[in-house]
């Protein structure tokens, strides 16, 4: 079947943040026209169908977006997959679903000078200006209920936030007498806040930030009627100090690991899954590997944690074949084939991707084993090699590229190894890729990075 107009979006949500229709559409409007949303699952992984304008905006979505992060949080990473889908359809009581068609109107009048403009909520709800004087009695009954419900979500947001910061400790404990000069302000302010946010909701770090500013604010306009300059001063430093707290916690931000590893940047031409396997096998033992090869990205799922962090700290910006590699965490925590994918009627398939699963068999190392493995570098150490190899010249064959130097190492158990220094690192990672577990005179010759060099 061919490219539809809609898209499979998959969120990593482990942390089970709330996630609205607005900030998807924000997020993803800015590459093209988006018709409908539908959040149909919200487990760790948030399954969501995207309806967009036309198949060519679709295509810009999954060329764009994929293995992107929602609203500048690194925990809640995006993966796209076409769709078998034509078109999405729910009825308009869904709160699951959102007709952003419905609302374009509204939108595009927004900012015109017609006494009845709307507003729009991040919920979609909307609600005429209470300064225009053309409302009918039952518009204006009407807005006064959807303004008391607007209302109770903000009040509810603000005993949320109380709650978080008082559970940090950032009791800000200002004086009675600037609560007396600014307490009847605050409330005042806080009401037409309530009335007049006319978009969206403000997310958990905005309302921080405003009640930072805020904070600073009211501050600053009491502390003017103080005429104690010493203890205005021991004010100034008890903000000052819980503002900096605040501002720490607001820009934390760590990325979510995963054992499974997001590779891009291959050239397809030359590049095989067994070429990959032997450089990315260095860094752990591999459960599973998917290569889709014409979009030169491979999923690496290793078996430990510990395995994928060496995996980035090694190989990511490593050149290869005159490409340049970019490894990053993958919002899956396992691998799903995607013909699984497939049989759920969930994504068409619409590339062929090539597919490693590992084995006892396949494994490099043995599972109780600790080991920390070389990054890429200009010498291969060879192992396993039997006496008919312990000569240059019997070695000539796998050598597309000439070498600096090399040496023999003579083992009493008869298993052999040896040193090849090359001129490049990209020459030596290029005949490790082609050459690791080859047969030569009976004997499976293994190869890793050499941690000394020659």
């Amino acid at each position: 079947m061919a490219l539809t107009k809609v898209v499979l979006l998959c969120i990593q949500n482990k942390k089970q943040l709330t996630i609205t229709h607005d900030q998807i559409y924000k997020h993803f409007s800015q590459y093209g026209q988006i018709e409908k949303i539908l959040i149909f699952e919200k487990t760790q992984i948030w399954k969501v169908f995207l309806e967009t304008k036309n198949k060519e905006t679709t295509q810009n979505l999954i060329k764009q977006c994929n293995n992107n992060i929602l609203n500048s949080d690194s925990s809640l990473r995006m993966q796209l997959y076409p769709s078998n889908l034509e078109n999405v359809t729910f009825s308009d009581m869904n709160s699951a679903g959102k007709d952003y068609s419905k609302f374009k109107e509204k939108r595009d009048s927004y900012n015109s000078t017609d006494d009845e403009q709307t507003s729009v909520g991040s919920q979609g709800e909307q609600y005429p200006n209470l300064n225009s004087t053309k409302n009918s009695p039952q518009n204006v009954q009407q807005s006064i209920y959807q303004y008391q419900q607007h209302l109770q979500q903000r009040l509810y947001e603000q005993q949320v936030l109380q709650m978080r910061l008082q559970t940090q400790s950032l009791d800000l404990q200002i004086p009675d007498y600037i609560n007396t000069l600014a307490s009847v302000q605050w409330v005042e302010q806080f009401v037409q806040l309530g009335k007049l946010l006319q978009t969206q909701y403000l997310l958990q770090y905005q309302l921080i930030d405003s009640y930072i500013n805020y904070i600073k604010q009211e501050s600053v306009n009491a502390l003017s009627e103080i005429q104690n300059q010493q203890r205005q001063q021991q004010i100034q430093q008890q903000l000052q100090s819980q503002i900096n707290t605040l501002n720490h916690i607001h820009h934390v931000d760590q990325q979510e690991k995963s054992r499974v590893i997001v590779a891009k940047s291959f050239d397809d031409s030359v590049t095989t899954l067994d070429m990959l396997y032997n450089i990315f096998s260095i860094y752990g033992n591999i459960d599973k590997m998917v290569y889709q090869k014409d979009k030169s990205t491979l999923l690496v799922e290793y078996h430990l944690q510990k395995c994928a962090d060496q995996c980035i700290e090694k190989l990511n910006n490593v050149l290869f074949q005159g490409q340049t590699l970019q490894i990053n965490y993958s919002i899956l925590q396992e691998i799903t084939f995607l013909d699984e994918l497939e049989e759920l009627g969930l994504v068409e398939k619409t590339f062929y991707e090539e597919r490693f699963i590992g084995s006892e068999a396949t494994n490099r190392y043995k599972p109780k084993n600790s080991f920390i493995a070389a990054a890429p570098n200009d010498t291969i150490f060879l192992m396993n090699l039997s006496n008919e190899l312990l000569n240059i010249e019997s070695l000539q064959p796998l050598l597309e590229t000439d070498i600096v130097d090399y040496k023999f190492y003579e083992d009493p158990k008869q298993k052999h190894s040896c040193a090849l220094k090359f001129k490049t690192v990209e020459d030596a990672m290029y005949f490790l890729a082609k050459n690791h577990g080859k047969i030569m005179s009976d004997r499976k010759i293994l190869m890793t990075f050499s941690k000394k060099s020659m």
